[in-house]
């Protein structure tokens, strides 16, 4: 590739190592999935976490023009809680698992349990060593009865979306809330951190098809071009460094929304730092796995909150850079970065504000598309079954005949639909099916106290 190819620009030199602010990170050794950045010469490059100081370069406003970054930080977040799941809770979340588990509608839809503002619904199975899941919007929580010390009494998935409403330190003490003040068990310790996805999302004029593999220099031994053949534009991103401890991903994300996550809520978030609605936004993630969080030595989330911009450089100049091949250089870590990398590395150095999400539930949701689109799929199919145009007209015919056929069953048309929404609702974490229950209206109101006077402590 030559040196104008991918983008038109002026060439930036190489960036150095990550800042030495963190005395206590040692070298980095490549881990699976990864390798030494070697050059042809066949030497290595060496990787530290330290290594050249950080440059003060911001980039110019012209180059903004060309690059506009749209949202950074943190977007994935696991943590750990490790200790000894309390006996009454064991008992209470196995019948509540055993209820998920029964053919009766009834039944199912009482496996529910409200720990604080949460409704968490209980599911019906368990997962790989964690025998009770419990999930709202906000966390999506595995639980451990065992008593090894190795494995956590709690592993907790916290959402984007509510990282992205109340941010990672509120997200978090609520959690602590859940875990530790609510005495699910005998916990060890404040919370650590299994996983977490550092992102940054921007839009730029540059080609990315243009990118071709000789273009990075990075420590990883795999990486894939991905496509999308439904798309006019097929491209869709790289992943870099699959099944190492830590591995990149560069993609389009309105894309992956609109055909998969359908994280929608990203959109007035990006449009409140100029996105236009037509742009591309690309994501350039990173996946950090626990394993090199160890090695750099980050148990706890202040550790990592502290070194977040450190983590970030080291990424970007150490673990993998997008450069401009030399057709006289061989030495493939004396290549310098793209001008487009050098913005995606110095994110951190141009702060930009970073609005919170306005309106954020707890409540999974079923969108609006599903209930007004998909939902209505039963009533027109009726109405073309019957011959029947007038919508006033299909509807009182199909709640005429829909009385009929469920005349047999338990408590009819109103028994059927109550047994559904119950069960929906469980789903939903809208309605608490359980709240006309004595013992848990007592169980209900001592929590209450005890967080009132948790915070009257505070």
């Amino acid at each position: 590739m030559s040196n104008n190819s991918f983008v038109s620009g002026s060439v930036s030199g190489e960036s150095g190592g990550v800042p030495d602010v963190l005395p206590e990170f040692v070298t980095v050794r490549p881990s699976d999935g990864e390798r030494e950045n070697r050059a042809p010469d066949g030497r290595t490059s060496g990787v530290s976490i330290q290594g050249t100081p950080p440059s003060n370069t911001v980039p110019s406003n012209d180059k903004n023009k060309h690059f506009k970054a749209l949202r950074f930080g943190i977007d994935s977040l696991y943590v750990s809680y490790y200790g000894q799941l309390a006996e009454d809770w064991d008992k209470k979340l196995f019948g509540l698992k055993e209820k998920a588990q029964s053919d009766d509608e009834k039944e199912q839809a009482l496996a529910q349990v409200t720990i604080g503002s949460h409704l968490f619904e209980v599911r019906d199975k368990g997962m790989p060593r964690f025998p009770y899941v419990l999930l709202d919007n906000c966390f999506f929580i595995k639980v451990n009865r065992g008593k090894s010390s190795k494995l956590p009494m709690a592993h907790i998935q916290i959402s984007s979306e509510y990282l992205a409403a109340v941010g990672v330190e509120s997200a978090v003490q609520d959690l602590d809330f859940i875990i530790i003040i609510n005495t699910l068990g005998l916990v060890h310790g404040s919370a650590t951190i299994s996983r977490a996805d550092l992102f940054l999302d921007f839009t730029c004029v540059d080609d990315l098809y243009a990118i071709r593999q000789p273009d990075w220099v990075t420590r990883a031994n795999l990486m894939a071009m991905y496509f999308d053949c439904r798309l006019d534009d097929p491209f869709t991103g790289w992943v870099i460094g699959i099944g190492g401890d830590v591995h990149a991903r560069l993609y389009e994300k309105v894309v992956e929304i609109k055909t998969k996550s359908r994280k929608t809520w990203l959109f007035p978030l990006w449009e409140a730092n100029g996105w236009q609605g037509d742009e591309k936004v690309w994501r350039m993630e990173f996946q950090i796995e626990k394993e090199f969080l160890k090695q750099v030595l980050i148990f706890s989330l202040s550790n990592f909150l502290e070194f977040q911009a450190e983590l970030w450089r080291y990424l970007t100049h150490d673990w993998l850079r997008l450069t401009i091949p030399s057709l006289t250089d061989k030495k493939r870590d004396r290549w310098p970065n793209h001008p487009l990398w050098d913005d995606i590395a110095n994110v951190y150095l141009s702060p930009i504000d970073q609005p919170r999400l306005k309106r954020f539930r707890p409540e999974r949701l079923p969108p609006d598309e599903r209930i007004f689109i998909h939902g209505l799929g039963g009533l027109t199919s009726f109405m073309a079954r019957e011959g029947i145009e007038d919508f006033c007209e299909g509807v009182g015919e199909f709640l005429h005949q829909a009385t009929k056929y469920h005349k047999h069953s338990a408590g009819g048309l109103c028994g059927y639909v109550q047994r559904k929404v119950k069960a929906k609702s469980r789903k939903y974490n809208t309605i608490n099916n359980r709240q006309n229950f004595v013992g848990d209206i007592q169980e209900r109101d001592r929590k209450a106290r005890d967080y009132r006077r948790v915070k009257e402590d505070e």
